[in-house]
């Protein structure tokens, strides 16, 4: 036992002494995309001499893990990797600093990087994103591309077979691959949580509608938004009887192993679709940005959009050299070098890479999409913004998927249940 003791101190010791001889502390979860920027590294490392270290934790601690470090006052940690969606607490708390406040930020180019709107607060940038993925349709190209089932669309519905524009495509492309029990349609996630929302929040987008008012006040609950609702069950007609259990990892799974013409997915599932060790459909797999109300075309809608980048703690003793890093790991250069290890690069300008293309040729799609949207967080960027989607949108749109409530009876039952809840954060308070 007291070998044991002695053999962990010295563990202890040599980890913490090479934690504390590194210039640069990270932190980020275990996920591919961070797997892309380590490899970024050593060249970082031999181009400006800057050590850095960088500790990883499994996603489902990670947030608390780190919100723990800044509480406890200890300063683990440089530069954290975070989601989008984790940022605002952290500038509010105090814990993070603004990038666009340091000297030399504006070579950070923020033009070149389509969501870095939502990075902002009180016009100042707080988040770098390093890799950015759309919700989609993700589609099976050996389908649509096949010339029989493109004569026998065409004969069928009066036009020819593509990847959908309009929701009313999507809707006769997915009833004309419904052939149970062997393919499916489309494949959708159908389990009580926020993967069921998005179904409906790109619904309510494509046809023109919103989550909320200018003022902050629910409006989900319209016209547009009950005919949203009605569209999504719609398509579920069209799904596997599974479906309605499934969240993200079920619907890849399906996609996968060749079950389905079509999934209602995001980004990040080609480059699981595409890997032929685990899928087989590899290599007939692209892209089309989520499909909207065939009046709506050419207009810019928000679309569902999500990513991950780089911040800097306030307590970072050299910020220039946090800087530095982020600079580094976000040049469009660096961006394509690692993209093909598992992540899409944040930049328009890395997306234009021929080399690039010609690997990843579904990239030209989704630039295409990003260019042409808005790009919209999961949920709300305020604390109550997870709550709103899991404790209100998420259980109502289920009891109408079940029959339990109506369309209308559901959205005005969550619209009720979310504007309770922030009147009483003071969000109308003068209004």
């Amino acid at each position: 036992m007291k070998t044991f003791s002695f053999v962990f101190a010295v563990f202890v010791l040599i980890v913490s002494g090479t934690l504390l001889s590194a210039d640069l502390r990270l932190v980020s979860e275990v996920g591919i995309h961070t797997e892309a920027w380590k490899a970024l590294i050593k060249d970082f490392t031999d181009q400006t001499g800057i050590n850095v270290e960088v500790e990883q934790i499994p996603y489902a601690q990670y947030f608390n893990q780190l919100l723990l470090s800044y509480t406890s006052g200890r300063g683990d940690y440089d530069v954290p990797y975070i989601s989008l969606l984790w940022y605002p607490a952290l500038a509010k708390a105090g814990y993070i600093s603004p990038i666009s406040d340091i000297p030399g930020s504006n070579q950070l180019n923020f033009d070149d990087i389509p969501g870095i709107s939502n990075a902002v607060i009180d016009g100042k940038v707080y988040l770098v994103p390093f890799y950015q993925e759309l919700g989609g349709i993700v589609y099976r190209t050996d389908l649509f591309n096949n010339p029989e089932e493109r004569k026998k669309f065409k004969e069928q519905f009066g036009y020819e077979l593509q990847p959908p524009e309009t929701l009313k495509q999507y809707l006769d492309v997915a009833k004309f691959f419904y052939r149970p029990p062997d393919l499916y349609g489309v494949t959708l996630m159908g389990q009580r949580s926020i993967h069921l929302v998005t179904h409906f929040m790109q619904r309510l987008w494509a046809m023109g509608g919103q989550l909320f008012d200018s003022d902050m006040k629910p409006v989900f609950n319209s016209d547009v938004g009950i005919a949203a609702l009605e569209n999504m069950k719609e398509f579920f007609k069209y799904a596997s009887p599974s479906s309605k259990n499934y969240v993200f990892q079920d619907a890849l799974s399906e996609f996968e192993n060749g079950k389905s013409a079509m999934a209602e997915i995001w980004t990040t599932a080609l480059f699981y679709a595409n890997n032929p060790d685990i899928s087989k459909v590899a290599g007939k797999v692209s892209f089309a940005g989520f499909p909207r109300d065939e009046k709506l075309l050419g207009a810019k809608l928000p679309m569902l959009y999500i990513t991950w980048g780089f911040a800097i703690s306030s307590s970072v003793k050299d910020k220039e050299k946090a800087l530095e890093w982020i600079k580094f790991a976000t040049k469009p250069e660096n961006e394509i070098k690692v993209s093909q290890i598992g992540c899409i690069p944040a930049r328009l300008s890395a997306l234009d890479d021929s080399r690039l293309i010609e690997k990843l040729p579904w990239l030209s799609m989704f630039k295409e999409a990003i260019e042409n949207c808005i790009p919209t967080p999961l949920y709300p960027l305020i604390p109550e913004g997870q709550q709103i989607l899991s404790d209100y949108l998420a259980p109502n749109i289920s009891d109408y998927l079940s029959g339990v409530k109506t369309a209308k009876q559901a959205l005005d039952d969550a619209a009720n249940g979310v504007y309770k809840l922030l009147e009483e954060q003071g969000y109308y308070k003068g209004k």
